[in-house]
């Protein structure tokens, strides 16, 4: 029973990765279980847990190349588990250790990127042997969206889909693609034209785009997904060992209610090591927090919610020792 509901939580957190998300309304998504690992046990049970870890280590590091980074704690990985469990086909699931991980990751030189990540909007038009192509779309099942959603996973990249057939192409300008991406919530577009050839083998050229920056990639579906963690993980994951301190001011907390609502965010945020209060006046609260990585990448963070928003100081005097945001309930 206990590794029938375990996969059916696996299932969930899929679908919230990769499929239902065109209905959520906030741009960014909470990942969930970003330390559990799910694989077939291929080479033996030992071997599972290394492949565990390098899966993991890939994960919460945002690099590719994590898992031969790790050195001499993949030949002991399971003093990174907190449970396993072996279901009737022969999968490995493991849970680790976070602190444990984001410690070793730190070790090795590898950066933390946090549970709270950016929304990747998929346009996908896929061109058959025959000539006709068609946009892999929210409503409908196939073959294309189930790899990229499955890779999706693998790298922690909450990926959207359009509802409708997109009025998009290769010469969109950049400004309109992310015209598009705020229609859906979503932080970034990955725009790819696929064929298909009579064997079923896939050419895509993939284009990335955001409000910050652009890339392109040609070759496989799985490079799109790969292309968009990549540029996305530059942005967010931190150093583990560097610490920042940052002061938040945050206005409109009229409320015990939005007190402890702000407080719990501030303190749920990965790259948020401790919050403490410096001083209160009216609905106004200063807070100084410590933060992984430095102000900067804090701000991206809270950038991708708006729980928090942003106050624009502007003119003489305006303040710039402290971020100064705003509860929005």
């Amino acid at each position: 029973m206990i590794l029938y509901l375990r996969q059916l939580w696996l299932t969930a957190v899929a679908l919230a990765l990769g499929v239902a998300l065109f209905s959520m309304p906030a741009v960014a998504v909470t990942v969930p279980d970003l330390y559990d690992v799910s694989l077939p046990v291929e080479g033996g049970r030992d071997t599972a847990f290394v492949d565990a870890l390098k899966a993991v280590a890939v994960r919460v590091s945002g690099r590719r190349d994590a898992g031969t980074r790790l050195g001499a704690a993949a030949s002991n990985p399971r003093q990174y588990v907190q449970r396993f469990g072996f279901t009737s086909d022969n999968q490995l699931q493991v849970g680790f250790d976070g602190v444990a991980i984001d410690r070793l990751l730190g070790d090795v030189g590898l950066p933390v990127w946090g549970r709270e990540r950016p929304v990747t909007l998929v346009l996908l038009n896929v061109e058959a042997p025959d000539g006709s192509a068609r946009w892999i779309d929210a409503h409908t099942a196939t073959a294309e969206r189930e790899l990229l959603v499955k890779t999706a996973v693998q790298r922690g990249l909450p990926l959207i889909w359009p509802v409708n057939a997109p009025d998009v192409s290769a010469a969109t300008a950049p400004a309109d693609r992310m015209r598009i991406a705020v229609t859906y919530n979503a932080n970034g577009v990955l725009l790819g034209r696929a064929r298909r050839d009579a064997d079923g083998a896939y050419a895509v050229n993939w284009s990335f785009t955001t409000a910050d920056s652009a890339g392109d990639v040609s070759g496989s579906l799985e490079d799109g997904v790969h292309l968009a963690a990549d540029s996305f993980a530059r942005a967010y994951a931190v150093s583990g060992s560097q610490l920042d301190s940052v002061l938040v001011e945050v206005s409109g907390i009229a409320s015990l209610n939005a007190y402890a609502t702000t407080l719990n965010y501030l303190e749920g945020m990965t790259l948020v090591r401790s919050v403490a209060v410096e001083n209160v006046t009216g609905d106004t609260m200063r807070f100084r927090l410590a933060v992984r990585g430095d102000a900067t990448t804090f701000r991206r963070a809270l950038a991708l919610d708006n729980r928090l928003v942003p106050l624009t100081a502007s003119g003489e005097g305006a303040v710039t020792d402290r971020l100064q945001l705003h509860y929005q309930p």
